[in-house]
């Protein structure tokens, strides 16, 4: 076989990549696949907890940095770049969930939802853009959700964030792309994080269910009948900033398991 030409697609070497919210979940997995692919990962987050289970803690370049405090990611950004003369790659997956039904909806949490998960995003992008805007080419993955495109109840904060963040998506990819900056968003589906994790035993202990019934609780709305794994998301990020995602800007993909079919 000759596989050289596809290696190539994914071969993100001499990149500098920052990815918020990487501590555990999506975002652990997401820094573990760029640093595969040849990248030098730096890692932030508000908190380093316990890591979860079967991803290894391999990205040693760790910043504690609060996406929503400007002055702290201006200078965080900053230093990286001077560190390593560029900045190429922006995964902003750092998020937050708060569920609620409209007229029980606790409106500090409402707002402390956009915060992170919009507001934060804004921040990293206004200034890692800067950068990359003055070296001519930049990769922007911004990770949002199906509910970007869903209508369940109770995910008022959730989605609203979310699908301001994919909308923002497609506004930058038309700012940034004559500058070589390629913005793209995933809109992935239940995914194996620690939170969804949590959610499982929750609804297993409510219900009576073991671990495998519960999880079947949440799979069967998703037509293949399973959740994400971590990998198949940071898979697709490394492709998005790759060769492969050359040809794409402002463009949002559903990684849903066929729950959305757009």
């Amino acid at each position: 076989m000759r596989l050289e030409r596809f290696s190539k697609l994914f071969d993100l070497s001499g990149k500098v990549a920052i990815v918020t919210g990487g501590a555990q979940g999506n975002g652990q997995a997401i820094a573990n696949a760029l640093d595969d692919a040849g990248a030098t990962v730096v890692v932030t987050d508000v908190v380093y907890g316990e890591l979860s289970a079967g991803l290894h803690d391999k990205i040693s370049n760790r910043r504690i940095m609060d996406v929503t405090d400007e002055p702290a990611v201006r200078r965080t950004m900053g230093e990286i770049y001077e560190q390593y003369g560029h900045l190429d790659i922006l995964v902003n997956n750092a998020g937050i969930m708060y569920k609620d039904y409209i007229c029980d909806l606790d409106i500090e949490r409402f707002r402390k939802v956009l915060d992170v998960n919009l507001t934060g995003t804004v921040i990293c992008t206004k200034h890692a853009s800067r950068f990359m805007k003055q070296q001519c080419w930049g990769r922007i993955v911004n990770i949002a959700s199906s509910q970007t495109y869903l209508c369940s109840e109770t995910y008022s904060a959730y989605a609203a964030s979310k699908s301001a963040m994919s909308h923002l998506t497609r506004i930058w990819g038309n700012e940034l792309a004559p500058y070589n900056v390629l913005v793209n968003g995933l809109c992935p589906c239940f995914g194996k994080t620690p939170m969804m994790e949590a959610s499982i035993e929750r609804v297993a202990q409510e219900q009576g269910l073991d671990y495998q019934g519960a999880y079947d609780y949440f799979a069967q709305a998703v037509p293949l009948k399973r959740i994400l794994e971590l990998d198949e998301v940071a898979n697709w990020v490394v492709a998005l900033c790759g060769e492969l995602g050359d040809a794409s800007t402002g463009s949002n993909f559903a990684i849903t398991c066929g729950q959305v079919q757009l």
